[in-house]
């Protein structure tokens, strides 16, 4: 409706208007999209890592928690277990997370780390650690008698370190 009106009291701007567009397409025109198919298993993993060991993709462990008569200077009261869970640092690790009787909480708050473990469904949680270090945690659900006594010990080692613990323990 204002077109008309404008070429009737502006001809001379009608006129420029009808030359020239108001927008222009800045991108080049025979350029197309690339598409390409990227699967994980087109990364190369470097060998100083790997060295020949067979590093597993899921493992599966139980740890207890170290009796106070049996603790040993430097550990920590209620929180050390007997065999700590060794991950590598500078790594994107996927935790999958269940319970086998009662809800419990997977949880390792300095690392962010906190998930329910319900019977009969399977939890998904990522972490990518940064740093090497010991980090403490604990189930924090209400889940039973021995609630107070379920702690979690995770224990970040270079890649290096990792693979050279991988080789030693995990070949089963």
């Amino acid at each position: 409706m204002l077109g008309p009106l404008k070429s009737l009291f502006w001809p001379a701007a009608s006129a420029q208007t009808a030359e020239k567009p108001a927008v222009e397409n800045l991108a080049a025109q025979n350029r197309r999209a690339r598409l390409q198919d990227v699967k994980a298993e087109d990364y190369a993993t470097p060998e100083k890592y790997l060295e020949g060991a067979e590093i597993p993709t899921f493992y599966q462990f139980q740890s207890n928690m170290v009796a106070d008569e049996d603790l040993k200077p430097g550990m920590v009261s209620g929180l050390e277990v007997d065999k700590r869970l060794t991950l590598p640092t500078r790594t994107h690790i996927r935790f999958l997370v269940t319970g086998q009787d009662v809800l419990h909480s997977f949880s390792i708050p300095s690392l962010g780390l906190k998930t329910d473990a319900t019977p009969g469904r399977i939890n998904r949680i990522n972490t990518f650690i940064q740093r090497e270090g010991v980090f403490y945690g604990q189930c924090s659900e209400l889940c039973g008698t021995l609630h107070g006594f379920m702690p979690i010990v995770v224990e970040a080692v270079s890649p290096e370190t990792y693979a050279a613990h991988a080789r030693k323990w995990y070949k089963e």
